[in-house]
């Protein structure tokens, strides 16, 4: 029997490059390595995987446009894959050309999610932290018109969040509404709600809940694959600095790196709340989000 987890959703990070500094995301604590994975390492990370049909997201703690190769992993991914949902979350913050974000529709991209929690010029940047929004609004006028040269594809999904987080992050009252109308009107859809997280030890936004089993351990986030630009297996998106690697797939299989003693450590130090070795878990919510 295998004592790989039942994956429904793969996370690999093609890069953690970004020159965004939201007041949400701990980049101010990531001081781990920046890179951008090889194809040649996607592609074994694709082998590593095998048949799959779920969720494959293309990003992870960086701006995944950055990465020149997108299309061409998207594309392998629709090759090897091509039952997989290929997702990207962007903050659609950089100047691609037409060709680019053509590319990757046609490489088979189906859904875009765009995080977005300002919506005026000077709003953007205060949560953001660059003055960009003039440059969001044009993609995403460019991704209409290459939605209706492609079937209407990909999807594109907005997230600006609810009340609650825009209003911790000071945007609630700024026009959203306004906004929303004129990216409904391109076709684009949002995303219905959205909480702020801890990420660890990186933010304080929410109580720890002690008493909450890791879910990563047991329920949703065990179901998910999360894998750095240099091939690291973590245990999810909260650890920024991937502080806790179970393993690395350039010289290890998922059974090796699942049935290793990184992983079991883990595993029993959160079914006997022992975190003491894991800080960044010490902070977490541990919600199912």
């Amino acid at each position: 029997m295998s004592c790989v987890p039942h994956f429904q959703q793969v996370r690999i990070e093609n890069t953690n490059r970004c020159g965004y500094s939201c007041v949400m995301c701990p980049r101010d604590k990531h001081t781990r390595t920046q890179g951008v994975m090889p194809l040649d390492d996607f592609e074994l990370v694709l082998n590593r995987i095998g048949a799959f049909e779920g969720e494959m997201h293309l990003h992870g703690f960086g701006e995944p446009l950055l990465d020149k190769t997108l299309p061409d992993k998207v594309a392998l991914v629709q090759q090897k894959m091509p039952q997989a949902l290929k997702v990207i979350f962007t903050t659609l913050g950089v100047p691609p050309k037409k060709d680019f974000f053509t590319a990757l529709i046609r490489a088979g991209l189906d859904h875009i999610f765009v995080s977005c929690y300002g919506f005026t010029p000077e709003t953007y940047k205060q949560v953001h932290g660059r003055d960009a929004f003039d440059l969001v609004k044009k993609n995403l006028e460019l991704l209409s018109e290459i939605k209706k040269e492609n079937n209407n594809l990909p999807n594109v999904e907005i997230i600006p969040s609810g009340d609650q987080m825009l209003l911790t992050l000071g945007t609630k009252h700024n026009p959203r509404v306004a906004f929303q109308t004129w990216a409904e009107s391109l076709g684009m859809t949002f995303f219905k709600d959205r909480k702020l997280h801890n990420y660890g030890d990186g933010r304080q936004y929410n109580q720890p809940k002690e008493e909450r089993l890791c879910p990563v351990i047991k329920e949703k986030r065990k179901a998910i694959l999360q894998v750095t630009w240099d091939l690291n297996v973590i245990p999810c998106c909260y650890d920024y600095n991937a502080s806790i690697p179970f393993g690395n797939l350039r010289i290890q299989t998922l059974e090796e790196i699942f049935s290793s003693m990184s992983y079991f450590r883990f595993v029993h130090a959160h079914i006997n709340n022992q975190l003491e070795d894991y800080p960044i878990c010490q902070n977490c919510e541990k919600d199912l989000y």
